[in-house]
């Protein structure tokens, strides 16, 4: 359900970012499962190996490695393009405040 909600969250982004597109649903799609699967593989590796800089920084630099994470996506799904890596950086810090409103009540219910 979650890759269902990031590809619309996608579509959303495209419509208001500029330097952002995606040409269908389906690049969306697809680039959510894409950007999830990278996420759990490539950005755990990441945010392990920078954790000493994100520590100074503040968490800073889990930002940047979102954008990251977004930017590979667009150069591995066919119809989802990012112009430049800070596109894709404020992109990621968008999806990501939405992605705390949507899911808080999923965490709520964990405690």
């Amino acid at each position: 359900m979650k890759i269902i909600i990031n590809a619309f969250i996608f579509l959303a982004l495209a419509v208001i970012i500029p330097g952002l597109e995606i040409t269908s649903i389906w690049a969306a799609l697809f680039g959510a499962i894409v950007y999830g699967i990278l996420s759990f593989f490539v950005g755990t590796i990441l945010k392990l190996i920078a954790l000493p800089l994100n520590f100074l920084s503040l968490g800073l630099v889990n930002v940047l490695i979102g954008g990251l994470i977004l930017y590979m996506t667009s150069g591995l799904v066919h119809g989802f393009s990012i112009s430049s890596f800070w596109v894709a950086v404020f992109a990621s810090i968008i999806l990501g405040f939405i992605q705390s409103l949507l899911y808080k009540n999923e965490r709520d219910d964990h405690y």
